[in-house]
């Protein structure tokens, strides 16, 4: 979707696209298009609210569709020492040993609540733009 000079009101995108709740593959991919149309494009405000309704729309679909289950706090941990390329031993100053380190990561222990928000600040302090809360740590 494009931005023209005859800029379009919110209620006339309503009308020409009728979004509504997706219920089927079809519905699902013709709001994709849609929203991958939008996403390359200078949105007005009023596309900019049809983008954001779609979205949501998309997202619930998914939610149902394709549920992604909720990671464990050693998923976590483990996905970001990979990403991040943290070793074993990096980890030390938060759990306090090496063995307990390992343990952890071996699905051998548990991540306590301090460990839970040393592990948040260490990964936020060290790579900018996570926004990482004890939370994601915890079961």
């Amino acid at each position: 979707m494009t931005s023209t000079s005859s800029q379009q009101t919110y209620a006339e995108l309503l009308l020409q696209y009728q979004p509504k709740s997706i219920k089927t593959e079809q519905e699902y991919n013709r709001a994709l298009k849609v929203v991958e149309a939008m996403i390359s494009s200078e949105l007005t405000e009023a596309e900019t609210e049809l983008f954001e309704l779609l979205v949501l729309l998309i997202e619930k679909y998914e939610e149902i569709h394709y549920p992604m289950g909720k990671s464990t706090p050693v998923a976590t941990l483990s996905s970001l020492m990979y990403e991040f390329d943290i070793k074993p031993t990096s980890l030390v100053g938060v759990f306090g040993s090496l063995n307990l380190v390992n343990q952890v990561i071996n699905g051998q222990g548990n991540i306590s609540q301090s460990q839970a928000e040393l592990l948040a600040k260490f990964f936020n302090d060290h790579y900018s733009g996570l926004s990482l809360t004890a939370v994601d740590f915890i079961k």
